[in-house]
């Protein structure tokens, strides 16, 4: 996604674009929908221009307890700001971006293919309720009940329990 200087110079407020999830280049991620829908507002300030917004896209994830595929919206806030000041980069804050005066276009892909991957949870599950798959038989216990007979939930302590009946 390319910002031009003198688009920002003037400032805008809730400008949406549809941003084409090929040209992002996300490996390991599908999505449910062509297009990421980013609405950015910019300010200008002292240190350089400060960009707030939102991502919205749609990804296809499969559940880690039961497997099936479901769709996860994401709604990923955005907080960046484009300066041509060196001193206040750092290694520590990947919100700040240099952006020298001679240079007339920015290019902020990167920032948001690197949101969008930070955003994905560790464990993913279709819904909190999921009740995953029976370890014995492999049926997805959210589509039906099994009749497998050991459900029981053995812990290391139960080879102890002869001590205590003693």
């Amino acid at each position: 996604m390319q910002l031009f200087r003198s688009e920002l110079q003037f400032g805008f407020e809730k400008k949406c674009t549809l941003i084409p999830i090929k040209s992002l280049d996300v490996p390991n991620l599908k999505f449910g929908k062509p297009d990421i829908h980013c609405e950015l507002s910019c300010k200008q300030e002292n240190q350089g221009f400060k960009l707030t917004g939102n991502l919205s896209c749609n990804l296809l994830m499969n559940c880690d307890r039961c497997l099936t595929e479901f769709q996860n919206n994401q709604d990923i806030l955005i907080k960046l700001i484009l300066t041509s000041r060196n001193d206040l980069l750092s290694e520590e804050n990947d919100e700040i971006i240099l952006f020298p005066e001679e240079m007339k276009e920015i290019d902020i892909t990167h920032f948001i293919r690197d949101s969008i991957q930070l955003s994905n949870p560790i464990k993913t599950v279709c819904k909190i309720s999921c009740k995953g798959l029976c370890s014995i038989c492999g049926i997805n216990l959210n589509m039906k009940s099994c009749n497998c007979t050991s459900r029981q939930k053995y812990t290391p302590f139960d080879k102890l329990d002869h001590l205590i009946s003693n």
